[in-house]
């Protein structure tokens, strides 16, 4: 048979139309899987072997297109129907509908896929932008630093209350102090339209305050005022500069003029130092920042702010410094918290405390009705949607919309690029979560725990070689022995990965219970792995939350025993771990 015989009875029997339908529908259902199945945490080699299937099903159907022919009688093979008993007429048009048909469903999968999956991802705010610069030292011997910086965040905190306003961190905008930056530089690496610098000048009970407004895209003045006022005038002028700033921006205050509330000048001191302190970040810079705000309570017990301060003292000062034991700390910072917002119900941050607070007292249905609080209350906050997103309770995709949102608003937080990663991770999306800790490694290279994470990224990319490199540049000694565990038994080296193992559970076994049942799952122990959940749920292993979503566990979701554990931890309502019920 000639070339172009061969050709025209491939035509005439439909087999070129065969053939592009069936790669427009097998296209379309590997998209649909490639959506669906991560939404219900389908384990990868799903997608793999329905990739394999619909590849190894495209020859068997081309044989099929050129044997058979549909018949009014049924199928039947093509050399047994007598040509003008064909309907391959027909069936080529059916086969175009087919092709049109699919090929439209296909572009609103796409269409779908692309604006659910980005949403989150950008967050316009127009012109409406800013950053608080810190406010220079200015006083004669220049050791107000704890005043002028306060009053910064005071300031900051305050404009934080309008909901059109991008109000980027102190994280963010107090990294350029000391730096001879230009506001349209900053303007540029911060993403806002304007910056509000000033300069403190305190003497005594006098202060003077200057502050301007500057348009980054020019570095032209838009607004400046100074301020010569007594000490305890200062609330005052908090108030005057951000309703100058709202005014400038043109921003709806709904009729509720933004108002910081008024207390003893001493206290308020006392309070600034007491803030000032907790920036070093050291036990004893934590045990006299706590006196110093005790002493501005008693001075005067009407300010909420003091007692979030205090109830973040102790937060911090017992798990991160060993201050009291965590019984008590959780308690004092408890009570502190909820007199904060008896105090005033609309400071967003003292939700945010006191969520944290009772997440690590496993009152997860309460902590997660707090932090909702904190979000609505300050909901252009980097640095409280960052840590909203790590109180999700296993609904991933939350976790990323909240941290992209986060890094869109304030993109100098830069653990919010590193938790972007693990959730990526988590969610088998690797590429991305590659990228965000790739990102995060721009800002600190040195930072434990990364290579660990990367070292995981390459297991799961088969890449045993690479994640091998990675685990040996971790300095972090728990994550590095945790991280080879992971790579011996993924190359199965069995030796090896035993006795990684065996010291693994002779150091951490007792403390981190949650870890080794990560382990007992990923060598595929499921019974040994529920025996070691079990034990974190009786000890409160703080890990266990996060560690639920690990992707070792995926094959122990049909087990009864993991909907029961779900269950007897008491998350809140619309957590996002799977029962399959």
């Amino acid at each position: 048979m000639k070339f172009n015989d061969y050709f025209n009875e491939l035509k005439r029997r439909n087999v070129i139309k065969s053939a592009l339908a069936y790669l427009i529908v097998a296209w379309l259902i590997a998209q649909v899987l490639s959506i669906v199945l991560p939404t219900f945490e389908a384990p990868v080699y799903l997608l793999k072997w329905s990739l394999v299937l619909l590849a190894l099903g495209f020859p068997v159907w081309l044989i099929f297109a050129w044997v058979y022919e549909f018949t009014p009688e049924g199928i039947k093979k093509t050399i047994d129907v007598e040509p003008e008993r064909s309907i391959s007429i027909k069936t080529g048009s059916r086969l175009n509908k087919l092709i049109i048909t699919t090929l439209t469903l296909a572009i609103i999968v796409l269409l779908v896929d692309r604006f659910t999956r980005d949403a989150a991802q950008v967050v316009e705010y127009g012109d409406n932008s800013i950053a608080v610069m810190a406010f220079a030292d200015m006083s004669p011997k220049q050791d107000h630093e704890y005043f002028s910086d306060g009053i910064s965040e005071e300031l900051l905190n305050l404009l934080a209350k309008i909901p059109e306003l991008k109000v980027i961190s102190r994280t963010s905008s107090f990294s350029y102090k000391g730096k001879d930056k230009k506001a349209t530089e900053i303007g540029n690496e911060l993403k806002v339209t304007h910056i509000l610098e000033g300069s403190i000048r305190k003497a005594g009970n006098i202060i003077r305050v200057t502050a301007q407004l500057i348009n980054t895209s020019d570095g032209t003045h838009e607004w400046s005022h100074t301020y010569d006022r007594k000490l305890d005038s200062i609330f005052i002028i908090q108030d005057e500069i951000a309703a100058e700033v709202s005014k400038e921006l043109k921003l709806s205050l709904l009729g509720q003029p933004l108002k910081s509330h008024t207390l003893d000048p001493e206290a308020f001191n006392l309070y600034l130092k007491a803030k000032h302190l907790t920036k070093q970040n050291t036990k004893e810079a934590y045990i006299e920042a706590e006196t110093k705000v005790k002493e501005s309570i008693a001075l005067d017990s009407t300010y909420a702010s003091a007692w979030h301060l205090l109830a973040e003292i102790y937060h911090t000062g017992t798990y991160n410094f060993s201050v009291r034991e965590p019984e008590e700390g959780i308690s004092l910072g408890l009570d502190a918290a909820n007199k904060a917002i008896e105090l005033d119900p609309d400071l967003g941050y003292s939700y945010a405390s006191l969520s944290s607070l009772q997440e690590l007292n496993w009152d997860f249905e309460e902590s997660a009705k707090n932090m909702d609080k904190a979000l609505k209350l300050i909901p252009n906050d980097g640095i409280i949607m960052g840590t909203a997103a790590l109180m999700t309770f296993g609904d991933l995709e939350k976790a990323v919309d909240l941290l992209k949102k986060a890094i869109a608003v304030d993109p100098l937080v830069y653990t919010n690029y590193f938790n972007l990663g693990h959730y990526y991770y988590r969610l088998n999306r690797l590429e991305e979560a590659e990228k965000a800790f790739k990102t995060f490694e721009l800002y600190y290279p040195n930072w434990e725990i990364f290579h660990y994470m990367m070292a995981k990224i390459r297991v799961a990319q088969g890449r045993t070689d690479d994640a091998i490199s990675e685990i040996e540049q971790e300095k972090n000694q728990f994550f590095s022995l945790y991280g080879r565990n992971f790579i011996q038994f993924a190359l199965g080296n069995s030796m090896e990965a035993d006795a990684l193992f065996a010291e693994f559970l002779e150091k951490y076994g007792e403390t981190d219970p949650a870890n080794v049942a990560d382990l007992y799952a990923f060598r595929g122990d499921h019974e040994q792995s529920f025996e070691w959940l079990n034990k974190a749920f009786e000890t409160k292993d703080p890990v266990l939350i996060e560690a639920l979503t690990y992707p070792s566990f995926k094959p122990m979701y049909s087990d009864v025993r993991w909907r029961d554990l779900i269950k007897k931890i008491g998350l809140p309502k619309d957590h996002g771990y799977p029962l399959n019920e």
